[in-house]
């Protein structure tokens, strides 16, 4: 290959570079977050919002449900030792407290799985319904997921 290719080459790579770094800059959101596992803070690891629990295992993970699904709500915890009180909050789509679910645990190890539900009915309202998740009346974080008709 000739000399001038070579340089022409280079050029080029280091344009795609350059214009692939540039780009980045320009993103319309981004984010991120970090567990810090120095903290006896209790965190969730993994969460999903499902439509079943097989073998205390999440099964299909989806964020879109028909009205009258039992939607569940999976949660894997760490930093639990001994006893806490996990509560979800369920928001309908107009902001509306549809129900409470509480459940209490006792961890030796630290780790703990726990899983929720709710049962829609028909008439439950279309849109983005919220599970809003407490520990020991403290808020964790929410799980948002949707109601579909038909």
């Amino acid at each position: 290959m000739s000399k001038f290719l070579k340089n022409f080459s280079v050029i080029v790579v280091q344009s795609l570079v350059l214009a692939g770094l540039a780009a980045c800059d320009k993103t319309e959101g981004s984010g991120g977050g970090t567990l810090d596992p120095g903290t006896n803070k209790a965190e969730i690891v993994e969460g999903f919002v499902c439509g079943d629990i097989f073998e205390d295992k999440p099964r299909g993970i989806d964020n879109q449900f028909l009205a009258d699904d039992r939607v569940y709500l999976w949660l894997n915890w760490t930093n639990v030792g001994g006893e806490h009180e996990v509560r979800i909050i369920w928001l309908d789509s107009d902001d509306n407290v549809v129900a409470e679910t509480t459940k209490k645990f006792n961890s030796k190890s630290g780790n703990q799985i726990t899983h929720f539900f709710i049962d829609t009915t028909g008439s439950a309202p279309e849109g983005r319904w919220i599970a809003e998740i407490q520990i020991d009346g403290s808020f964790v974080r929410s799980y948002a997921f949707w109601i579909v008709t038909g």
